[in-house]
């Protein structure tokens, strides 16, 4: 019979793991869909130029785009004017490739609203149930930033020192195909998120996902020393 005390560890275990999952997840989902920094980005790297749209159109097209990917709209099908010329935006490899993009954000929201329950029922359990409650909730933030904090640092050094090598062993491990593998001439989508892209955007998860990690720890750092800085006051 597994003991209350080894219960609560396990339980508390998997609360850090799903704190990090949970910011992590979460991060990806709000940059992805953030469409002033598709416009920006568009502007960054001349997209509309290079395809030959007007700025206004790729928006659109970015906004069908993105809400195929959020399950807002059940197909990528639409036209657009290119250089002038009406035809079919995406190609049908792009389309192909979606699929699976959209799978994975759909995947991801679920483990985040997952990770979501069961914070919010881990926490109000704790606060119900635990003792000295302030200081070891404080003393979980503080885990929840190491743990959370080694496997991104990583991440972000090796993506800095490949990005295109690393972006592609994503890809192998989470795409059973070569869909990904796309042609400028042929394919839309490469022509739109060329590996800059990517990579500003990676950086940008990870960054943000650090100064969540950081200000969990500064909660944790407070909450600990609470009781020292009321009786210095």
């Amino acid at each position: 019979m597994i003991s209350r005390k080894i219960l609560w560890f396990l339980a508390s275990a998997m609360f850090v793991v799903m704190l990090i999952l949970l910011l992590l997840f979460t991060d990806v989902q709000v940059i992805a869909f953030d469409r002033s920094y598709y416009n920006h980005q568009y502007a960054k790297y001349q997209v509309p130029q290079s395809i030959g749209i007007d700025p206004a159109d790729l928006m659109t097209a970015t906004d069908n785009l993105l809400n195929y990917m959020d399950a807002k709209r059940e197909d990528i099908n639409f036209q657009m004017s290119i250089n002038g010329v009406q035809q079919e935006f995406f190609s049908e490899r792009d389309k192909l490739h979606m699929i699976d993009v959209k799978n994975l954000f759909v995947q991801g929201k679920q483990i985040r609203n997952f990770a979501l329950v069961y914070c919010l029922i881990f926490i109000a359990l704790f606060f119900y149930k635990a003792h000295n409650k302030r200081r070891s909730f404080s003393k979980l933030l503080i885990y929840t930033f190491v743990f959370g904090i080694v496997p991104v640092i990583l991440l972000a050094i090796l993506m800095n020192i490949d990005f295109y090598k690393y972006f592609t062993i994503f890809h192998e491990i989470f795409f059973d195909n070569d869909l990904w593998q796309l042609e400028p001439a042929k394919d839309r989508l490469i022509n739109m998120y060329p590996e800059a892209f990517f990579s500003d955007i990676a950086f940008k998860i990870v960054f943000t996902y650090i100064g969540e990690l950081v200000l969990l720890l500064l909660v944790g750092i407070v909450g600990l020393r609470y009781k020292t800085i009321k009786n210095n006051c």
